[in-house]
């Protein structure tokens, strides 16, 4: 149902903060997905929009073609600058869902965008959460709730304003510690809302840290085109960010002509 990706999550690198945080850099390796993972990887996109046994009886009686519909009802409106900015931080956000999904092996519900009303506007709340725990039925203080705040820049961008989006990532990142309880409840809800109550337990885990402690992991997330990508910049918005930054892992990913990748799988998710 959603496209395993992890293999073009390449590891680039580490850079350090002049106060010892280390950046981990990743490179999403876009040039090398075949066509057959392309469309795979497209109808993974679709499904974190729209399950596929409502599909039909949602088009039902609207008069839209399948494509129709998709492109003009579940995915943000490229062509509309909000819609256009939405589609580019849905997709950021969906890239870091995979890479904690495949690449570190969190337990995701994939049901952020499912409830969407307004298609180009974002979802309010934390961009990503990801569940690890050993055993349901015997919580541990080990047991972790990564939370992350996800900023994408997959159009042309000056370097002050990516240093900037940094910067807000960072910030925001911190926010998740307030906001975090809206948000469980949210996932929670949506997922009883789909009967899917042995998934809403593990989401359940983690609404009360007072009483049942475990491991908080907040991340500041940034998905750029690698041209606008620099060590300095990033080192630069860090430094800026001193007391935010102590909180929180910075992770940066960058990938060879974004826009034309993440435009380029929508429109395949269209077809699906």
């Amino acid at each position: 149902m959603f496209f395993d990706n992890s293999k073009y999550f390449i590891f680039d690198k580490e850079i350090h903060s002049s106060q010892g945080d280390i950046i981990k850099i990743f490179k999403l390796a876009n040039e090398l997905v075949d066509e057959n993972s392309l469309d795979m990887w497209a109808s993974s996109l679709k499904n974190n929009y729209c399950e596929e046994r409502f599909l039909n009886s949602l088009i039902s009686g609207t008069g839209l073609t399948r494509k129709e519909y998709l492109e003009n009802v579940v995915f943000p409106d490229p062509l509309n600058s909000q819609g256009a900015a939405t589609m580019s931080g849905e997709f950021g956000e969906i890239l870091m869902y995979d890479y904690i999904n495949f690449v570190l092996k969190y337990y995701i519900t994939r049901t952020r965008y499912l409830d969407k009303v307004n298609r180009n506007m974002p979802v309010p709340g934390s961009d990503v959460i990801g569940y690890k725990i050993d055993d349901i039925n015997s919580p541990n203080n080990n047991d972790q709730l990564l939370v992350a705040e996800v900023k994408t820049s997959s159009t042309q961008s000056s370097q002050s304003k990516v240093k900037e989006r940094i910067e807000l990532a960072i910030k925001h990142s911190v926010k998740d510690k307030v906001r975090i309880g809206e948000s469980l409840n949210a996932e929670k809800r949506r997922l009883l809302n789909r009967s899917r109550n042995n998934e809403a337990k593990i989401v359940e885990r983690f609404q009360n840290k007072t009483d049942r402690p475990f491991k908080m992991h907040l991340f500041a997330v940034i998905v750029l085109d690698e041209k606008y990508y620099s060590d300095k910049v990033v080192l630069d918005a860090i430094n800026n960010q001193q007391e935010n930054s102590k909180e929180t892992n910075i992770l940066i990913i960058h990938s060879k002509e974004l826009k034309k990748f993440l435009r380029e799988l929508y429109r395949r998710a269209c077809l699906c």
